[in-house]
């Protein structure tokens, strides 16, 4: 996956006639997650900050004239909370690396209409893993969930967007996961302090799609 991206990057870059139009700028945003190991409703996204996180970094593109094609690539600090059970959180946070082909419908001067899509590279930041202990009404010992994030995830992106004066763009995205987030175990009658001696009793794998609502100010 990861010399495709490169064999891809490398591939559309070659095609930039030396008349194409280069920008840079700041973009930053919020992430709205929808995390598979626990339920998301309206009540919940709108009000639990769990499940929110904001993203901010530099950014580049380049622009074909007359045509509306172009590449848009940044460096993102991004960061999203994932509820693991009522009142745990664990804070995900990575290098984010998204790549867009960026098409560009113009009308006029002062607007145009977008619409990208490409893949997305993540280097995951700070603690991987936290562990919850969990008190039984019945037995010895104490079940254990553990959460462990993988260092490196893949995605891909794909949103639509206006640009405003030549220097603002606002983007709605939605971000889908093409590798693991992670993996959740649960371990039954652990010991404190010794939880892993145990015998897993499940695995699961995690994911987590994001809705991002960007904003882009360019130089």
């Amino acid at each position: 996956m990861k010399k495709a991206f490169i064999v891809c990057s490398l591939a559309l870059l070659s095609f930039i006639p030396a008349s194409a139009q280069f920008s840079w700028g700041l973009r930053g945003g919020v992430n709205l997650v929808n995390n598979d190991i626990t339920a998301v409703n309206e009540n919940s996204a709108l009000d639990k900050s769990s499940y929110t996180g904001f993203f901010v970094g530099p950014m580049a593109e380049v622009q074909i004239p007359i045509i509306g094609l172009g590449i848009d690539a940044s460096l993102l600090y991004s960061q999203k909370g994932m509820e693991l059970v009522e009142g745990k959180e664990m804070m995900n946070q990575s290098l984010s690396v998204p790549v867009y082909l960026k098409y560009t419908f113009g009308l006029g001067n002062a607007l145009g209409i977008f619409a990208q899509a490409g893949p997305q590279f993540d280097y995951k930041l700070g603690d991987l893993s936290k562990s919850i202990e969990v008190s039984k009404e019945n037995g010895s010992g104490k079940d254990v969930k553990e959460y462990i994030l993988n260092q490196y995830t893949w995605s891909i992106n794909v949103g639509a967007g206006v640009k405003l004066i030549n220097h603002i763009q606002a983007a709605v995205n939605y971000n889908i996961p093409l590798s693991q987030e992670g993996s959740y175990n649960l371990y039954e009658n652990a010991t404190e302090g010794n939880y892993k001696d145990a015998v897993a009793a499940g695995s699961e794998a995690l994911k987590a799609s994001t809705l991002q609502f960007i904003l882009t100010w360019t130089f």
